[in-house]
């Protein structure tokens, strides 16, 4: 059976984003492709084992990872986004550039399904709560504010021990939102266990899509990192995330016939 084909313009993005997440053989294929990815498109999948010093098996399994179906779609898409990095005007580093994409390749990549989902959830819900940590925890006050600009209740945290405190006031009736660039910190997946215990609704705001962190939530967005990924404290990837939470407020207006 053939491939499912479905192009798309961020794949090298999207192998920056889960390298670090990946286990040593799957890291050494996305290693040789970001750093040489016009003769990984043209390499056959033999090719590509032996430049990556891993096993055909080991191809198809990253391909996956990534969401493809199999090394032919990959390939494909591979090529799409290469043939387009080369027809857009050079930007360089450029900031604007590196957060614009990253905001439409949000935008392109959350299911209007899974906005509907999490939108629905809240608007049902006795209280949204929001943790993040560091930088994320900032964003995490700006969701909750956002939230209760619109009618909801919600709270933000970026102290641990609080939102571990606040455990108790959550049932089903309750949703329960971590944000983080890095996706699944100790901190988070212990508090998106402990709200799942409770039988929350459990959201992850993720820079990262980890097979781990689907585990621990009924729901994962992903905020598009930019590219080249970020330096540690930069604000630039907050904006993507900052973009999902007007997509949610949106969908909630529009579920109370506000929008």
């Amino acid at each position: 059976m053939p491939d499912t084909v479905a192009l798309t313009r961020d794949v090298l993005r999207g192998i920056e984003a889960s390298r670090g997440d990946l286990p040593d053989a799957l890291a050494r294929i996305a290693d040789v492709i970001l750093s040489e990815p016009e003769v990984a498109v043209r390499a056959s999948m033999s090719e590509l084992a032996e430049l990556t010093g891993s096993g055909e098996a080991s191809i198809v399994r990253f391909c996956r990872r990534l969401g493809f179906d199999g090394y032919s779609s990959f390939k494909l898409s591979l090529a799409s986004d290469i043939a387009y990095r080369h027809s857009a005007e050079p930007r360089g580093t450029d900031l604007a550039g590196r957060i614009a994409d990253a905001i439409r390749a949000t935008v392109d990549g959350t299911a209007a399904t899974d906005l509907a989902e999490v939108a629905r959830r809240m608007v049902e819900a006795r209280h949204v709560d929001v943790f993040g940590a560091g930088v994320s925890g900032i964003v995490a006050q700006m969701f909750a504010y956002r939230f209760s600009r619109i009618g909801l209740i919600a709270r933000g945290f970026s102290d641990s021990f609080i939102a571990e405190e606040v455990m108790g006031s959550l049932d089903r009736r309750s949703v329960f939102m971590t944000i983080s660039e890095t996706g699944l910190t100790a901190q988070n997946g212990q508090l998106l266990t402990a709200a799942g215990e409770r039988g929350a609704y459990r959201v992850a705001i993720s820079g990262r899509r980890i097979a781990d962190l689907s585990k621990l939530c009924e729901k994962v967005l992903i905020a598009t990192p930019l590219s080249p990924l970020p330096e540690r404290g930069e604000l630039g990837p907050s904006v993507a995330k900052i973009v999902l939470c007007e997509l949610l407020s949106d969908q909630v207006q529009a579920l109370r016939g506000e929008g």
